[in-house]
């Protein structure tokens, strides 16, 4: 929190924990660049400054300024934890706004399209008398009337494409022409068409608009009935009339679909009929949607209207006009999109752990709309489907515990190819690239998968080669970036705050100091080095624990996490170097429980194998009763004791390793383990399967297979194979039954475990530390 001072200087406030301190707040002045020390007191709902001596000891106070300027009451060993208010009433703040978007979505929110604005507005009021004409719907010319941007044009402020630019505006002029109305604007928006016109010669294709050959000619004839002043035979328009021209004259198609077809099934036509003719209507108000909209578009029911007087036309324009305030959508409604992508967009930022109870309300919307034959569109009830909002649906429910088949991607599969939207001429990258995503979601044996992920893997690798990744639907500022990734990272090797990192810079803190005050310091403590553990390990093992389960309140879980696997690697590495009998494994197994050393062969090195062991469960379960109120101590000692007898009696030191981090993570979550969970039959598929995966991923990454023969699935190897296989029946265990005994944290915690494997094996140690570098230590 910030305040400012009858000073004009600014502040921010932190607030210690000490009881005695309450009712007061520290501040840190910066006034001409120096740090002032002040105390804030509470007076009413008001903050009173005056200059004092801080009340908390000087290494606390350091926090606020030059340590030399502080007075103290307490000695320099007093601690006390210094917590950044400005920060945490941030962050709730800006969690509050979004809860309160997510439960308030309703129909979805877009922004407006003038395009399909000025058609709405064209419609005519036939219900008054006499000569004089009017809009029926005024809000929509008011709009267009109040939303001209400064160079003339109507359309996306933020980003320039001439195609969006030029067919907004078109359309806009037409609309202030046809009612004569706000002359110096039209003339603005004019002058805007002339100038740009020859910008269409050098525009993307990729970004041209749906259905643009259709619609900008037919709008082109309106303004040219209305004599509106602007060049109609420029190359570029002849080039466009023509493209048109061919399509109408070709008795077979528009857009790769028979005439026939655009007037029995839903198609996306119906999405651009404005620009279409020669159109038989009474057929066509048969593929009406629910709403009494064509595919949601509310400038293909305008046109409808126009020509049927249909009254359930009617209906959804009042309605979208009035929801909108005038200025309408280019579809209405969004309601299954908006809550897919602002799902998607918030997990792939890390902060969706705010928001579970909303996104559960989000997909129960979503599921109650499913249609297990055709899939879903942009907005409920369609008659029409397409593969992006399909496949984001069939990923993100199956992921959230919803019983959802993908056997309707079927539906979008021409031979060996998939599509978007059935007779487009292009297909669209960025689809493609969500049907990917879905596609690795796969259960074992779900053909319709394996086919997509085939493909879809080769279609965007081109794509990326052939610099063919801009797309119609969206412009963002990084899809190839974002393209590369899921290409070079599967969803198995990819860590969630890794992505996290790197999709906030593909869209657009931490730095080495916790980690130094913590396990550096323990790593120096315990003699890591004398058992051939490098830094270099301990900071990846963090890295590996805090990319995987990053929320702010799992703290204890991340170090739980790396610190297991240290001791892990560091009981192993004593077992290969000091230990190779049967009797002195035993022998440490033993000591550990309580018994006498039976070997009597202890050593040093032992000993300090077990005090590091001792004092790690000590302390973690110590943790955890503090934080918690639970005692994990017993249970945490019997999955240690339980792995130590693994080790005692096989050669394979990663035996069960996995699920000894599964089971220490898990109760350092608080979570109490019932003894029945190990006879739970489920348990015991989980636990086997991925101990097995993880310790053929070591096996795989000891024989030295690049992440490039992986990927190219050119290895031939049986073992890469293997590994596919059973990680898809890992994604099965873990998300295809949520009513299972077995809770679904712990599911969770094995498959983040069984990632990390994956990550490390499939990943080479220069992007490992090209990820290290972003998450932990650039900020952000």
């Amino acid at each position: 929190m910030q305040v400012i001072s009858s000073y004009g200087v600014c502040c921010t406030i932190h607030q210690f924990n000490n009881p005695t301190l309450l009712s007061t707040k520290q501040a840190e002045f910066i006034k001409h660049g120096h740090s002032r020390n002040w105390l804030f007191q509470n007076k009413g709902s008001s903050l009173v400054h005056k200059p004092v001596r801080f009340n908390c000891a000087r290494i606390a106070a350091s926090n606020f300024g030059n340590v030399d300027e502080l007075q103290s009451d307490y000695p320099d060993n007093y601690e006390e934890e210094d917590i950044q208010v400005t920060t945490a009433i941030q962050i709730k703040n800006l969690t509050e706004e979004i809860k309160h978007m997510l439960s308030s979505m309703g129909d979805g929110r877009s922004s407006v399209s003038p395009y399909d604005t000025a058609w709405v507005s064209f419609i005519r009021d036939t219900n008054i008398n006499g000569s004089s004409e009017r809009p029926l719907f005024p809000s929509c010319l008011k709009w267009i009337e109040d939303n001209q941007l400064p160079d003339g044009s109507w359309g996306e402020e933020l980003v320039f494409c001439i195609y969006d630019r030029l067919l907004n505006t078109l359309a806009c002029v037409v609309a202030l022409t046809l009612w004569n109305t706000s002359l110096r604007k039209r003339n603005k928006g004019v002058m805007f068409i002339k100038e740009n016109l020859s910008k269409l010669e050098t525009g993307e294709v990729e970004n041209m608009t749906c259905g643009f050959e259709f619609v900008f000619p037919a709008l082109l004839e309106k303004a040219q009935k209305l004599d509106i002043d602007i060049p109609y035979d420029v190359p570029v328009l002849m080039e466009i009339y023509a493209r048109r021209e061919a399509k109408f004259t070709s008795h077979t198609s528009y857009c790769r679909i028979p005439k026939d077809v655009i007037h029995t099934i839903p198609t996306t036509v119906l999405f651009s009929l404005e620009g279409l003719r020669d159109l038989d209507w009474q057929r066509l108000l048969k593929l009406q949607m629910q709403d009494g909209s064509f595919l949601t578009s509310p400038a293909s029911t305008a046109i409808a209207f126009m020509e049927t007087n249909d009254q359930k036309c009617l209906g959804f324009l009042q309605n979208v006009v009035e929801k909108c305030n005038g200025g309408v959508p280019h579809s209405y409604p969004v309601d299954m999109q908006a809550r897919l992508w602002a799902i998607d967009r918030l997990q792939r930022l890390g902060i969706s752990y705010y928001f579970a109870e909303e996104f559960k309300q989000l997909l129960d919307h979503v599921s109650r709309y499913w249609n297990e034959e055709i899939g879903i569109f942009g907005g409920r009830n369609s008659n029409f489907c397409d593969v992006d909002d399909t496949c984001m649906a069939i990923r993100l429910l199956r992921l959230h515990g919803f019983d959802v088949s993908p056997d309707v991607l079927n539906k979008f599969k021409d031979g060996d190819q998939f599509f978007c939207l059935r007779g487009e001429l292009n297909k669209s990258p960025t689809a493609m690239y969500n049907l990917y995503r879905c596609s690795q979601a796969l259960f074992p044996g779900e053909k319709i998968l394996e086919e997509a992920k085939n493909f879809t893997y080769n279609f965007l690798q081109q794509c990326l080669a052939n610099n063919q990744s801009s797309d119609k639907w969206v412009i963002a500022k990084d899809i190839p970036g974002e393209m590369q990734y899921a290409l070079e990272f599967p969803w198995y090797a990819s860590l969630p705050r890794v992505e996290s990192r790197l999709y906030i810079e593909q869209y657009g803190g931490a730095d080495d100091i916790w980690i130094g005050k913590t396990l550096y310091r323990w790593y120096e403590k315990c003699n890591f080095q004398h058992f051939g553990i490098s830094k270099k390990y301990l900071l990846v093992s963090y890295f590996l624990a805090a990319a995987s389960t990053f929320e702010v309140e799992k703290s204890r879980e991340r170090l739980a996490w790396a610190k297991s696997r240290i001791i892990c690697k560091m009981i192993t590495s004593y077992f290969n170097e000091e230990a190779t009998d049967w009797t002195t494994r035993n022998s440490l197994l033993m000591e550990l429980k309580g018994f006498h050393d039976m070997s009597k062969n202890s050593n040093k090195t032992k000993e300090m194998v077990l005090n590091n062991l001792r004092q790690f469960l000590h302390q973690l379960s110590k943790a955890t009763y503090e934080d918690l109120g639970r005692e994990i101590h017993h249970q945490l000692h019997n999955a240690w004791e339980t792995w130590l007898m693994s080790l005692r009696e096989e050669k394979n030191t990663c035996q069960e390793e996995a699920e000894l981090l599964v089971q220490t993570i898990y109760l350092s979550a608080g979570h109490m383990k019932h003894d029945e969970i190990l006879f739970d039959a489920e348990y015991n598929s989980l636990s086997i399967l991925t101990n097995k995966i993880c310790r053929m991923l070591n096996e795989l990454q000891n024989d030295k297979i690049s992440a490039d023969q992986w990927c190219s699935r050119t290895t031939g190897s049986s073992k890469a194979t293997d590994i596919e296989l059973d990680m898809q029946a890992l994604v099965n265990l873990v998300f295809g039954n949520y009513s299972s005994n077995v809770n679904q944290d712990i599911k969770q915690i094995f498959f983040a475990v069984a990632k990390t494997f994956y990550y490390t094996t499939h990943i080479t140690e220069e992007v490992i530390n090209f990820h290290i570098s972003k998450v932990l230590f650039q900020q952000v």
